[in-house]
């Protein structure tokens, strides 16, 4: 009687599962380790068993069961930098590149009759903000820095 043939999607687990069953039920009891107490005579899933429960049990606590070693209780961070403090053109870009758009909106919905000067010189207030905070960017890029910092 010849194999049948096998399906291309198929899977073999079932005949591999009863391969390795089929050798260790052949396998002498001698060749199991002799620390996991197995007894001669016993079933291959016995001793399975056994090699298994001999192993350390893992701990099943979930992330949540940790609690860190408090070792060096005398760190104390440094404190923050004061929010008002930098370099004040950097400052005023900002606010000019926020703040005007903002303020376009506001004019168009609240002073129709505003005069295009206003208007024109927002218009460039942004402008000027926008490029003096692209021109401060970085010229090159540094390719061996992975961006973490201690």
């Amino acid at each position: 009687m010849s194999p049948r043939p096998q399906e291309p999607n198929e899977s073999t687990d079932d005949a591999i599962w009863q391969d390795l069953v089929a050798r260790l039920e052949n396998t002498p009891s001698s060749s199991i380790d002799p620390e996991a107490g197995s007894p001669s005579g016993t079933t291959a899933e016995e001793r399975v068993r056994a090699i298994f429960e001999a192993q350390p049990a893992l701990d099943a606590g979930g992330p949540r069961d940790y609690t860190a070693a408090d070792d060096d209780e005398s760190y104390q961070p440094p404190e923050p930098p004061a929010l008002g403090v930098g370099d004040p053109l950097v400052v005023l870009a900002w606010l000019g590149a926020v703040c005007g758009p903002i303020s376009l909106v506001l004019i168009t919905m609240f002073w129709r009759s505003a005069p295009s000067s206003v208007m024109l010189g927002i218009v460039a207030v942004v402008i000027a903000s926008v490029s003096f905070l692209i021109f401060r960017l970085p010229k090159t890029r540094d390719y061996d820095d992975d961006g973490a910092a201690v």
